[in-house]
C-alpha cells in the first residue's frame, strides 16, 4: 500500500513538473508540497522495508538456533528427557528437576545428567546474545518440616533451583546481565498432581531464550 502511494505521488510530480516547465500553471508551492509528500512516502516505505527485512532475519536466526539445539540434544529429546519448543519470539527448553537435583535440594547434583545438559546449553549460549530466563517449577506436595525451615514453600525452593541453574550458566560463560532467575512454584503445572508421573512432570526447570531488544 505504501509503495502504491509513493508511486501515485511520483506520477503526479512527473506531470506537475512538466506543467511547470511548459505552462507555468502549477504553483511552485504546490509542487514543493507534493515533492515533500513524495519524499516522506519514500522514507516511510524504506523504514517499513527495513523492518520487514530485520524481522525476517531474526526469524531465520531463531529457526537456525532451534535446529542447532535440536541437534545438540537430539538423543535427550528422542528419549523425552528434554522438551524443546520453538516459540513465536524465542526458544523454550525444559529439563526435569529430578535429573538435576536430589529430593529437596536446591544445588544441582555434581555429575548429574541435568548439570551436563546445562553445560552443553551454556557452551551453545556463549556466542549468542539471548536474554535467558530460568524459571523453577515444582509439584504441589507440602514441604517437610526440616526442608520448610530453609524454604517455607515450594515457591522458595523453585526459586532457589532456578537461581542455581542461572548461576551455573553464568559460571560457564554467560553474561550475568543476560540471565534472569524466577519461580512459579506449584502454580503453573503441566500435568495432574494426582499421580507420581504427573508430579514428576511438574518438577522442572524451564529455560526461555529471547532475543535482546
Amino acid at each position: 500500500m505504501m509503495k502504491n502511494s509513493s508511486a501515485r505521488i511520483a506520477a503526479v510530480l512527473t506531470l506537475c513538473s512538466g506543467l511547470v516547465l511548459s505552462t507555468g500553471c502549477v504553483k511552485k508551492s504546490e509542487y514543493e508540497a507534493l515533492q515533500a509528500q513524495y519524499n516522506d512516502a519514500l522514507a516511510k516505505e524504506g523504514k517499513l522495508t527495513g523492518t520487514i527485512e530485520k524481522q525476517a532475519a531474526e526469524i531465520n536466526a531463531l529457526e537456525s538456533d532451534f535446529d542447532a539445539l535440536a541437534d545438540i540434544f537430539a538423543e535427550e529429546i528422542e528419549n523425552q528427557e528434554i522438551q524443546l519448543e520453538q516459540l513465536v519470539d524465542g526458544i523454550e527448553l525444559e529439563i526435569p528437576s529430578d535429573v538435576m537435583y536430589k529430593s529437596g535440594a536446591a544445588t544441582p547434583t555434581v555429575g548429574s545428567d541435568g548439570l551436563e545438559y546445562a553445560q552443553r546449553l551454556a557452551k551453545f549460549l556463549a556466542d549468542t546474545d539471548y536474554l535467558v530466563s530460568v524459571v523453577g517449577h515444582t509439584d504441589n506436595q507440602k514441604m517437610s518440616r526440616t526442608l520448610a525451615k530453609k524454604y517455607p514453600s515450594n515457591w522458595e525452593l523453585a526459586g532457589a533451583r532456578a537461581a542455581g541453574v542461572a548461576r551455573y550458566l553464568v559460571d560457564n560463560g554467560l553474561d550475568p546481565a543476560q540471565v534472569v532467575a524466577s519461580s512459579r512454584g506449584k502454580y503453573d503445572p503441566v500435568a495432574s498432581n494426582d499421580t507420581p508421573e504427573g508430579r514428576a512432570r511438574n518438577r522442572r526447570i524451564q529455560i526461555i531464550l529471547r532475543s535482546l531488544p
